[in-house]
């Protein structure tokens, strides 16, 4: 007589909660993209066109800041309620969001909402890692991978066809629907039956983590020019910041529980994944930013020519991510960090070269093509590596710091390589640099440079030039993530925590 399953394992139990981590992976990588086409319009109603930028910026700020808390929250108090707190935390700031009156309340809307979605992705691969083993878990994990590529492809989209027929409110109601379906289906079908542990939460370190974080990224993010935003002002910021690490850096020694345990960063299998996720951040942000910048500044391309020329590092990311699930089982760990790594490389050396020889934007497209190609088996062995080397009671914090770092390390870097550009176009352009910025916001740059005062060949060459050190910094950053693969675990074979599923879930 065949056994009959736990219901701990209960497959149809765990096909439901797949299905919610698979909606609330959607909701976030939507909200990330879907904002952005109606921006226009919401200001136009709203207004606070100098707010603009607080819109993304807040978010991506609190998301990024409270995905360890959630991390270390879940390894204590379980995965789903932690779960179902992020999902509502983020459905109220959607609800909030949709009845915003002015761009304030829609701005701490926004920060709401990435409370909320600090705890989405991180606590949806912790749960994948808890009731799935290794095999399975490479392709669930690279399941959500597709749907974070294909969500984050259709969300501009979604947004301007919900925005032209609906209204703009209807991009953060449309949320609902989804997000009430997920929190039924894990309220209702997951089961928590590992106990709660009895550490008690690391306030103290929650804390000065969260102030260090947001006062580096605040530096970062706060916009030149504004009022008390100058230099001097942004690094005191960041030193700031740097002090109340350190503080929390000590703090997490001393601490028999701590929020971040630093065994994580002792050993270099669990350090080389993260190292290696704040290059990989670096690369996703700047990549984003500066090649739409390159077709439309340098070649002379359209506004729609400089957003599409990305989307095939979207596409190929979600398709290799698939593949490199499959990878992982043969080759192991690092051996597909490798593989992806030496992707990026080259198609990093493609953007080098598109700036070198004047290539055009078929060329730019090609090489973020293969770059995208790379973010897949990278991203992928990351995130395995580090749930498969952790005991399991602390794999929520563990996994919550592989997007931690890649957020972190792509903000502070994309800041910084911003810096760099800034300061190519203003010793290329001179007293011009102030038209040069009204002009990059335009829809044929380019082409209206002569009637700024400048001659449209010159505007071409001092945005090429000087995004040239930008793509070179980031194939520099790209040869050291290839270095940090050395440090990724060799084999899958299963650890004494994770030969099968050990979260006591569904």
């Amino acid at each position: 007589m065949p056994e009959t399953p736990s219901p701990r394992f209960d497959p149809k139990r765990r096909r439901a909660v797949t299905l919610a981590l698979v909606l609330v992976t959607a909701l976030a990588s939507f909200e990330t993209t879907v904002v952005s086409t109606a921006m226009p319009t919401i200001i136009g109603e709203l207004g606070g066109l100098p707010h603009y930028a607080w819109v993304f910026s807040i978010y991506l700020l609190t998301a990024t800041v409270a995905m360890p808390v959630y991390g270390r929250l879940a390894d204590i108090h379980g995965r789903r309620r932690l779960i179902l707190v992020a999902i509502g935390v983020f459905l109220t700031g959607a609800i909030v969001c949709a009845l915003a009156r002015s761009m304030p309340q829609l701005i701490v809307a926004r920060a709401i909402q990435g409370l909320g979605a600090a705890g989405l992705v991180p606590i949806a691969l912790t749960v994948s890692a808890d009731i799935y083993s290794l095999e399975q878990r490479a392709r669930i994990q690279g399941l959500f991978s597709g749907v974070w590529g294909f969500a984050s492809l259709v969300g501009p989209l979604l947004g301007a066809f919900l925005t032209v027929h609906f209204g703009w409110r209807s991009i953060f109601s449309i949320n609902i629907p989804l997000g009430a379906i997920a929190f039924f289906l894990v309220a209702t079908r997951m089961i928590e039956s590992r106990a709660p542990l009895p550490d008690p939460v690391d306030v103290a370190g929650a804390l000065t983590l969260a102030a260090g974080i947001t006062l580096l990224l605040f530096a970062v993010l706060l916009a030149p020019g504004t009022a008390g935003a100058g230099p001097a002002v942004r690094v005191g910021i960041a030193a700031a910041g740097a002090v109340s690490l350190a503080i929390f850096a000590r703090l997490q020694a001393r601490r028999r529980h701590p929020l971040v345990h630093p065994e994580l960063f002792r050993h270099w299998e669990t350090a080389a994944p993260y190292l290696a996720g704040i290059v990989l951040g670096t690369t996703i942000y700047g990549v984003d930013t500066f090649v739409p910048l390159f077709v439309q500044g340098a070649r002379g391309g359209t506004a729609g020519a400089a957003g599409a020329v990305v989307t095939p590092l979207i596409f190929f990311w979600a398709l290799s991510a698939t593949v490199a699930s499959r990878m992982i089982l043969r080759f192991g760990f690092r051996s597909t960090a490798r593989f992806g790594a030496i992707l990026i490389l080259a198609g990093l050396a493609g953007l080098v070269a598109a700036a070198l020889a004047t290539a055009g934007v078929a060329w730019v497209s090609a090489a973020c093509a293969v770059i995208g190609a790379g973010l897949g088996p990278s991203s992928l062995a990351q995130v395995l590596a580090i749930q498969h080397v952790v005991p399991e009671r602390n794999r929520g914090v563990a996994t919550s710091l592989v997007p931690f770092f890649r957020t972190v390390g792509g903000s502070i870097g994309v800041g910084v390589l911003g810096g760099v550009f800034t300061a190519g176009v203003a010793m290329r352009l001179g007293s011009g640099l102030d038209a040069a910025s009204r002009l990059l916001a335009g829809p044929h740059a380019a082409g209206d440079a002569g009637a700024a005062g400048i001659a449209p060949a010159l505007f071409r060459h001092a945005i090429e030039r000087s995004l040239l050190p930008v793509f070179v910094v980031l194939f520099a950053l790209a040869a050291i993530n290839l270095f940090f693969t050395s440090g990724f675990p060799e084999k899958t074979e299963p650890a004494a925590d994770t030969s099968r599923p050990a979260g006591a879930l569904v």
